[in-house]
């Protein structure tokens, strides 16, 4: 009997020590799932935002002797994570996208952006992930500032008597070949309908080409500060003379048609004129030519009566062809009378002779 009783108290020792094991067990596992949950269920708490920023677009090159066409100034970044870390993305502006060109040679490259700055707690993207860039060789020049307004603006009988513009001049960079092409710098003033008194406004600077296309360069300066003096029009006739562009030294005769034109503007500046400048360019004219030209610009000149005229130009070569060949035959007849006297003149002395 005593080692059954024996046997029933320590099955009963065993059994509380394996209930208490195993209470344990369950409690540890309870507490460590509710531990797990707990952290999952603060994680998704956090809340989070995204966002898009508009970052400047740094590009890494030779400045100095190269110029890059066709890349953004700016390209779209995308940022998600907490609320906290996006905002202080878009307050810092820390964030910046670039391309490294550095060892690429003339020409067309396709490269991949890069970005820095973005806290490592945030997903980032960049848009667009690679630029398409044209890297050509360098080249500067100093164009003057030209002023182009609206003429059909101006109230009836009114014209600008004159125009001032700040800065008169801007340096322009790029390609050589589309430096080379600009032959103006632009600065076309916005004007009111029916414009009767003097304005001055700001105008945006585009380089163009003699064609009036514009062409893709650096600006040293985004826009100009324009004045046009606006007041009372007045009109008088003025006669043509041509100045000859790319003559190198060769001379030609040119007439309009027609042979005066009348020019509308500021009383004081026609008084002073009587005679129109009109550039015409006798580049590869080597016979009788007419050509149609532009009247040019001129201060004080709101416009002209028309707005071309028909240039006939003839090389100094044809038009003396025909007397050339009169001085000829004048020689030839000097010469024979010249004979014919001789020849008296030895007679008479053989003459006297005898």
């Amino acid at each position: 009997m005593k080692m059954i009783g024996h046997s029933k108290t320590v099955n009963l020792v065993v059994s509380l020590v394996m209930a208490i094991l195993l209470s344990a067990y369950v409690l540890s596992t309870r507490s460590a799932t509710t531990n797990g949950s707990g952290s999952g269920n603060f994680s998704t708490l956090v809340p989070e935002k995204r966002a898009t920023l508009s970052v400047p677009l740094n590009l890494q090159f030779n400045s100095d002797k190269y110029v890059v066409v066709g890349a953004p100034s700016t390209v779209k970044v995308g940022i998600e994570g907490s609320i906290a870390l996006v905002a202080a993305a878009q307050n810092r502006n820390d964030i910046q996208a670039s391309a490294d060109l550095r060892g690429l040679g003339v020409g067309k490259h396709t490269v991949k952006l890069a970005l820095r700055g973005v806290n490592a707690s945030l997903t980032s993207t960049v848009t667009p992930q690679t630029i398409t860039v044209t890297i050509a060789r360098r080249k500067t020049a100093t164009v003057p500032v030209k002023v182009t307004y609206d003429h059909t603006k101006i109230a009836t009988g009114y014209a600008v008597s004159g125009t001032s513009v700040d800065p008169k001049s801007v340096k322009i960079s790029g390609p050589k070949a589309n430096v080379e092409a600009v032959t103006s710098v632009e600065a076309a003033v916005s004007l009111d309908n029916n414009t009767k008194s003097t304005i001055t406004k700001s105008a945006k600077l585009v380089a163009r080409d003699k064609n009036g296309v514009v062409v893709e360069v650096n600006i040293d300066a985004s826009s100009a500060s324009v004045t046009l003096n606006v007041g009372p029009e007045d009109s008088k006739k003025l006669s043509l003379s041509a100045t000859l562009k790319n003559a190198n030294g060769a001379n030609y005769t040119v007439t309009f048609d027609p042979k005066t034109v009348t020019a509308y503007g500021a009383s004081d500046i026609l008084n002073s004129i009587s005679t129109l400048s009109v550039p015409v360019d006798v580049t590869n004219i080597t016979s009788k030519t007419t050509v149609s030209v532009d009247l040019p610009d001129q201060t004080g000149i709101d416009h002209y009566s028309v707005t071309k005229v028909q240039a006939t130009v003839t090389p100094a070569t044809d038009s003396s062809t025909s007397s050339s060949s009169s001085s000829s035959s004048s020689s030839d007849s000097a010469s024979t009378s010249s004979s014919s006297s001789s020849s008296s003149a030895s007679s008479s002395q053989s003459s006297s002779s005898s």
